[in-house]
Formats: C-alpha cells, structure tokens, sequence
C-alpha cells in the first residue's frame, strides 16, 4: 500500500514532511482530521498529492 512508508520517507514533498514527524506531531497535538493535519503540519496544502497518504496515516494507530 502506498502508505507503508518508512519513518524517515518525506510523505509531503512540498513541505519536506517525513512520515516519523507527521505521526509524532499528529499524536502530540491530538490530531484527528485532514483539517487539523494541514494547519499543524502544513502537509497538504501546496500540491495536495499526499492528501491519499494522509488520509491514510491519520487512520493508523
């Protein structure tokens, strides 16, 4: 599946956003939606191809 990246993978390439500090931010600041996700980590908001990987990793535990 395309979200099975590794930590260290960049998920946003605009923004430079790697998968290990998209999930520490999301848990940290109880982020719950793809809203939230853009505002506290800026994924998401230039080209919007990571909104898939996303969406995905927010479902992840």
């Amino acid at each position: 599946m395309a979200y099975e990246f590794k930590d260290d993978d960049v998920i946003c390439s605009c923004t430079g956003v790697t998968k290990k500090h998209f999930l520490t931010r999301i848990k940290a600041d109880n982020i719950e939606t793809l809203e939230q996700a853009r505002e506290k980590t800026r994924v998401n908001v230039a080209c919007g191809m990571c909104v898939y990987i996303v969406e995905k990793l927010l479902d992840v535990d």
